[in-house]
């Protein structure tokens, strides 16, 4: 719900009218929405042509089709709207309009074409069918979750009574152990990504998770591939589970009581007793765990006070369990947000005064030097639980908000919560009702959502949680008549344990590899950084290699200890925004293989603009010192040959030149006669002749009028000083101007 502004934004970046009705046209594109707040889209259902509910592996192709054939043939918007409402799953907001009570509340969504009923969620049946990609999109730009994510289950049923997810992706369907090594198999070759994460609501209910972690370690860490797991549930763990999981690292171990006290934890079917939680600790930290997460919330339906204290209280006791020293638990706390679909859909939500002073209270209460306290910002939840509950009235609040400035609101240095007072104010809307309780008996916004889970069963749970009784989960037991499964499509999809045996499993790979410490060949090569390759900084054009050489399945060496790493080694970094023709590295490989096949099979793995240019064999040390001299061609757009020549003339003339920049957040002055060599000024013909260099830039750099500097340079590792700091200087340039500057690193002397 906080990224909401953010689709404001790309859609304003395209120059895409943001409101529906206003795309009406055929020349703009049709904009769909999915996720996880497809389930209550009101407050920005006014933004899209058609949302689709649920999940989208079979509806997306079924989408495209629709769209495609249209495409050729249709010549009216509303004809593709139409078919697209016919598509189980697909909600067109533009056939819906809200009716509202005389004091604003809620009142109805009403239909205003025979195509719109009621969306029921879309459904896969069967993910071992479902598509997925074995060619997966590799960022070359860090990214946060940076590594090949496979779904093993999809569904969670332990009815935790606060979480959404937990609905609306009912019934738990997982994939067989098989499947998941085979896609593994194929996406990580095709990918190069070096850590693997095994995803679902809930890991450690897979039924064959020790055998597939079991042989998902034995099969990648000789290839230095890392296995992880999101938080695991209190009660799934057990001894051998941690071992395996103790194989990759043992930097933090987390575990989410959600609840202080056994009561609350009874409200909310969590399930779990502190016996539990403290065993399960006491032997995270035995294993050589040095940190416990513990996640938790507070505003939970029926908690008191002493029901918050009790997070302390557990906190410290999971420390204690410890019985070492060194050992730390953080505790993380976030204000709980009632969510649609939910058991507690119709609770109050904290204010933001209220769910300040408790989580202030833990605060003072959660001190000491090995326990490390956390909270969400109430802010951002008190703007979760608004647009988690909210209707159309908060889309022109969203509008006007966006347009004061209100971007990435997820982000806490970018909140701007007063933006969204002001914009509540001038739309006349009452932010604060949203978090309100909600009769049972009220018409909600998201009431034409259907997830396949009765409106019955959540309030029997609901009622459940004042009565503290306890639902278990239906993979194993009995149905609970949620009514999300028919038993003919429909159903939950268990593997168990007894049928996956790792010495099976591993009959799935192709390979194993192992790497020889005693034969080890170096090799060093040159390559090429042209066009928009200069925008990858150093450090992700090394993982760039590292990637290029996985995809290329080249038996590159790792160095020895608890953290291997290949064994590349790079020469001096380049400043980010320039090219060169004259980069080098070396890697050491643990077979022989030819140089040219070498360069050959990593060229063909590498990002755009980045070319292998020679390979050869190489001593075991080779290293790579400080370049003394370094030649640059450099163009400025829009500069005139008088104004070149007289920036150089003036260089030329003076007998200092200090220059200032900050670096690791300390001025440093240079003087910039002592850096550069000489600079001259050159033309378009000198370097069609080739008098300088064949240059490679394309026809819109080789300006027939503006000349280019020609910048030879001192040891810019020694001077610290970037070339378009040096012509920024003696130009006069700003800032936005050096960015745009077309800075070239020519072949160099040693």
């Amino acid at each position: 719900e906080l990224c909401y502004t953010n689709i404001l934004t790309i859609l304003d970046l395209a120059n895409i009218p943001i409101q529906a009705e206003k795309r009406s046209d055929l020349k703009w594109p049709i904009i769909l929405g999915g996720g996880s707040c497809s389930v209550n889209p009101e407050p920005v259902a006014d933004l899209f042509d058609a949302i689709l509910v649920g999940d989208g592996e079979e509806a997306l192709p079924e989408i495209a089709g629709l769209i495609k054939d249209w495409r050729e043939t249709g010549n009216d918007k509303n004809e593709i709207l139409v078919a697209l409402s016919r598509i189980d799953g697909v909600y067109v907001p533009g056939f819906y309009r809200p009716k509202y009570q005389a004091d604003g509340s809620f009142a109805a969504l009403e239909p205003e074409r025979p195509e719109a009923g009621l969306i029921k969620r879309r459904i896969v049946s069967d993910l071992e069918k479902a598509p997925f990609p074995s060619r997966p999109l590799v960022p070359y730009t860090q990214i946060v979750h940076d590594r090949m994510g496979i779904e093993i289950a999809r569904g969670c049923t332990r009815g935790c009574r606060f979480c959404q997810a937990g609905i609306t992706y009912r019934p738990v369907r997982e994939r067989s152990p098989q499947k998941i090594l085979s896609l593994l198999e194929q996406a990580l070759a095709t990918s190069g990504w070096e850590e693997l994460s095994l995803l679902s609501l809930s890991t450690g209910d897979y039924g064959c998770l020790l055998p597939l972690l079991s042989t998902l370690m034995d099969r990648y860490m000789p290839e230095n591939v890392a296995v992880s797991l999101p938080s695991l549930r209190v009660g799934t763990l057990n001894p051998e589970i941690m071992k395996q999981i103790q194989r990759v690292r043992k930097t933090g171990f987390t575990l989410a009581p959600e609840a202080g006290s056994e009561r609350l934890r009874r409200v909310i079917n969590k399930g779990i007793t502190e016996h539990d939680l403290i065993d399960t600790a006491a032997q995270a930290y035995n294993l050589g765990w040095s940190n416990i997460k513990l996640y938790f919330m507070t505003g939970l339906p029926t908690e008191t006070m002493a029901d918050v204290l009790e997070i302390a209280a557990l906190a410290k006791r999971v420390l204690a369990s410890s019985r070492k020293r060194g050992k730390k638990v953080t505790v993380s706390v976030g204000t709980f947000v009632p969510k649609p679909h939910t058991p507690f859909q119709w609770e109050r939500q904290l204010n933001i005064r209220e769910s300040r002073d408790r989580l202030e209270l833990l605060k003072s209460n959660l001190k000491g030097r090995d326990i490390h306290y956390k909270w969400h910002d109430p802010l951002q939840s008190f703007l979760e639980g608004v647009f988690s509950r909210g209707d159309r009235r908060l889309t022109g609040v969203l509008y006007r908000a966006w347009k004061m400035g209100a971007r990435l609101d997820a982000w806490n240095d970018y909140l701007m919560p007063d933006l969204y007072k002001k914009a509540a104010l001038e739309e006349n809307v009452e932010l604060e009702k949203y978090i309100e309780a909600i009769d049972t008996k009220a018409p909600l916004p998201w009431g034409h959502i259907l997830t396949g889970v009765s409106n019955e069963y959540l309030l029997e749970e609901r009622e459940k949680a004042r009565k503290k009784i306890y639902t278990p989960d239906c993979r194993h037991g009995e149905c609970q008549t949620c009514e999300v499964c028919d038993f003919k499509h429909i159903q939950p999809v268990v593997y168990e344990k007894e049928n996956a045996h790792t010495s099976s499993l591993t009959q799935s790979f192709n390979h194993q590899t192992t790497q020889s410490l005693n034969h080890q060949i170096t090799y060093h090569l040159a390559f090429s950084k042209l066009g928009d390759a200069r925008f990858l900084g150093h450090l992700e054009m090394v993982h760039a290699f590292h990637r290029a050489a996985r995809r290329a399945h080249i038996p590159v060496a790792y160095s020895q200890g608890f953290h291997p790493k290949p064994r590349f080694s790079f020469g001096q970094p380049i400043p980010l925004g320039t090219e060169s023709l004259a980069e080098q590295f070396a890697v050491t490989l643990t077979e022989h293989m030819k140089p040219d096949r070498l360069k050959n099979l990593l060229s063909k793995e590498m990002p755009q603009g980045i070319t292998i240019s020679s390979a050869k064999l190489s001593g075991p040390k080779t290293s790579f010192g400080i370049t003394e001299i370094v030649k640059y061609l450099i163009f400025v757009p829009g500069v005139t040959e008088s104004q070149v020549k007289g920036s150089i003339e003036k260089l030329n003339s003076t007998p200092k030149w200090p220059v200032s920049r900050i670096r690791k957040k300390k001025q440093i002055t240079t003087d910039l006669k002592q850096v550069v060599e000489s600079l001259q000024s050159i033309t378009k013909k000198d370097l069609e002749d080739g008098q300088i260099i064949p240059c490679p830039w394309p026809e819109d750099v080789k300006d027939e009028e503006t000349p280019y500097f020609y910048l030879t340079l001192r040891s810019i590792a020694r001077f610290n000083l970037k070339p378009a700091e040096v012509i920024g200087s003696i130009m006069g340039l700003s800032e936005e101007m050096m960015k745009s500057l077309r800075i070239l690193k020519l072949v160099l002397s040693e």
